[in-house]
């Protein structure tokens, strides 16, 4: 009879932590939001910076993100008084089912950085229809989105910092070498690039910081495990800091909503604020 009791003990015990770890990954860490703060401290033979960098990415706009979370978030950004914004893709989750197109513009538009924001295209911009509104939308908004495309940005006399945007490789044609012709070892050079995996086509080039996303760091992760599943082009790197090489950091963004399913775990959605010294 003791042992049946303690059977049925650990059973219950059992189904309600699974069931708390279930609320808690659909209802309470996709609500969630933090943002991330990091120095980066570039070259020692390159002048100093001092440029607030914001990264955001992979808000997924559709049955897993509302655009009263993006609200809650843009005031997150405009909060770190940021002076350039970066989004690195996959705006809407599925753009052709989602019914408030219409009213992302009015929300996107409010980030308000001193020296301007830019954007990438993620694989679902361009998949589910969303190649008919993304480049619209994000325009609209102020950003200007970089395919394969570098912008340079004087932030003093003598001083200039680069913004590279490389193109979404399942659906786009990313051309890493028009981006490294376009950069030089005197500026600090920024890549933004949606899939993270794709650095790789850097690691000889004068990037100095690369940011990206679509991992989302797998949503759901596990202690000493990591990552559960990783989506193509996103397997190697998939979450926080990476040292490519001697010169070049990535980091990698583990977004903002969810895609396929409403579960997140050790993956509280971020912001990212580097501090470019």
């Amino acid at each position: 009879m003791k042992i049946i009791k303690k059977i049925f003990t650990f059973i219950l015990i059992t189904i309600i932590f699974a069931t708390l770890l279930l609320v808690y990954m659909a209802k309470i860490e996709p609500n969630m939001l933090i943002a991330r703060n990091y120095n980066i401290h570039i070259n020692e033979n390159k002048e100093s910076s001092n440029i607030k960098i914001v990264q955001f990415t992979d808000t997924q706009l559709g049955e897993f993100y509302s655009l009263s979370q993006l609200e809650k978030a843009v005031n997150k950004i405009n909060g770190q008084d940021p002076d350039i914004v970066l989004f690195t893709g996959d705006l809407i989750d599925k753009a052709s089912k989602y019914k408030d197109i219409d009213k992302i513009t009015s929300i996107m538009s409010n980030i308000n950085p001193k020296l301007g924001k830019y954007a990438v295209w993620g694989n679902h911009d361009y998949g589910s229809g969303g190649h008919k509104y993304y480049e619209n939308i994000m325009t609209d908004s102020g950003f200007k989105v970089l395919v394969n495309e570098t912008v340079s940005i004087s932030v003093s006399k003598d001083k200039n910092i680069t913004i590279s945007g490389l193109d979404e490789v399942m659906f786009g044609k990313p051309n890493a070498k028009s981006i490294i012709k376009m950069t030089n070892s005197n500026d600090v050079n920024i890549l933004m690039l949606h899939e993270p995996d794709l650095i790789s086509e850097f690691k000889d080039s004068n990037i100095d910081l690369a940011v990206a996303g679509h991992s989302h760091g797998g949503q759901v992760a596990l202690p000493f495990i990591g990552a559960i599943i990783t989506p193509p082009f996103g397997e190697k790197y998939t979450k926080g800091f990476y040292e490519i090489n001697d010169r070049m950091k990535l980091y990698v963004n583990s977004g903002l909503g969810n895609t396929r399913s409403p579960f997140r775990l050790m993956n509280i959605p971020e912001i990212s604020v580097f501090n470019v010294e």
